[in-house]
């Protein structure tokens, strides 16, 4: 913990001693900024035909008056539309590519990142979020933040808390995600009076929010690389389900209460199978279960991460750029030899099929058996994880 805070010190102390003219990825996002955005997409907007009725009941929401343009959504005050009328919130949804320093809507979320500070590279956090930088601005502080399911990353929050001694208002932008890629903005807080108000200790309270998950290291993103040459082969100490280790697992390391069955496998061995929530496990046994050993493990649902936090519903992409892969061409039966020789563990093949792709690793383990990862796509989204002793 105590690391993760001093990275961040020394960050902010980076930040006060850079030159003016940096790239604007290291600059933070400010009030300013936002306010500069509004007022160029305000006036585009004001060349465009309104497109819905803001007299209208539906129009009205907590936020303002809803007017809706081709370049974007305002809640504002007022039913009519001018150049100087209070702006609460900006809404895009639309297929606008250049919102923010050239991200906007489909941007994908490394692109998002790539274009905003990042102190904490390997998003270091909680399972549910993570700073990815906190620092001092001239009137309060600056922070950006994402939120997340495990590496399913559905927000990305860039935003300024501005004091002026009594009360800070807050304005951000805020990046909605699904399935990695953007398909909402809002920026919110554009007008003081319109909410977003903290007072002295809501302020703090906030701040100190932030700080201390700045210093959490429960959880962080698995690294990833379009370049598959930068990454290892899989090796078993990553042989990982659900937090326990496959190798070593047994019937009583299994989460939740599983319904368990014994199967005479007829050569003289008996199969022990446990149907958990969201998981198959087998091993081999003795006739009443006993000196149980691991012989394969199934996800069937989300709610279990497999080896490098692959995930059901994940998408085929992502998953293969956790991987080693690129030591080989493809070959003409659309197989792809990711990395080693097939056949000598570690090796890993990609098997494609259209839209029904496999990939499958393979590694020893120091305990003499060999091991395979499974992971089975079905248009492009991971439908099943098996782990298995081969």
């Amino acid at each position: 913990m105590m690391k993760r805070i001093l990275c961040l010190l020394t960050a902010v102390m980076l930040c006060l001693i850079l030159p003016a003219a940096a790239e604007e990825n290291t600059k933070v996002v400010t009030a300013a900024e936002l306010d500069e955005l509004l007022e160029r997409v305000r006036a585009q907007a004001l060349t465009e035909e309104l497109l819905n009725d803001p007299t209208g009941e539906d129009a009205e929401s907590e936020d303002g008056t809803f007017f809706l343009y081709e370049a974007a959504g305002f809640y504002a005050e007022g039913t009519e539309m001018t150049a100087d009328n209070p702006v609460n919130t900006l809404v895009f949804d639309c297929d606008e590519e250049n919102v923010l320093r050239g991200t906007g809507m489909n941007s994908r979320v490394e692109d998002v990142l790539a274009a905003f500070p990042l102190d904490n590279a390997d998003l270091a956090g909680t399972r549910e979020d993570a700073i990815l930088y906190l620092r001092e601005t001239e009137a309060g502080f600056a922070y950006g933040r994402i939120l997340r399911d495990g590496q399913w990353i559905n927000t990305v929050e860039y935003g300024e808390v501005v004091s002026d001694g009594e009360m800070s208002c807050r304005t951000a932008v805020t990046y909605s995600l699904e399935n990695g890629t953007v398909n909402a903005i809002r920026v919110s807080g554009l007008n003081p009076a319109g909410g977003e108000l903290m007072d002295a200790s809501q302020a703090e309270e906030f701040y100190n929010e932030l700080i201390q998950l700045a210093g959490c290291e429960d959880y962080e993103a698995v690294k990833t690389s379009r370049n598959g040459l930068e990454l290892t082969v899989l090796d078993a100490e990553e042989l990982i389900v659900g937090g326990l280790p496959y190798v070593t697992m047994k019937p009583g390391d299994l989460p939740g209460t599983p319904e368990t069955e014994i199967i005479d496998n007829e050569d003289g061995t008996w199969l022990l199978r446990c149907d958990g929530d969201g998981y198959e496990a087998v091993f081999r046994c003795g006739e009443h279960g006993e000196d149980a050993e691991i012989l394969s493990f199934t996800i069937l649902d989300d709610g279990i991460e497999g080896p490098r936090s692959v995930r059901i519903g994940d998408i085929f992409s992502d998953d293969f750029n956790r991987f080693r892969n690129g030591e080989n061409e493809m070959g003409e039966d659309m197989t792809e030899l990711l990395y080693g020789t097939e056949g000598t563990a570690p090796y890993g093949v990609a098997f494609y099929d259209f839209s029904a792709m496999t990939l499958r690793y393979v590694t020893d383990t120091p305990e003499g058996l060999q091991v395979e990862l499974l992971l089975k796509y079905d248009n492009y989204f991971l439908t099943e994880i098996i782990l298995h002793t081969v």
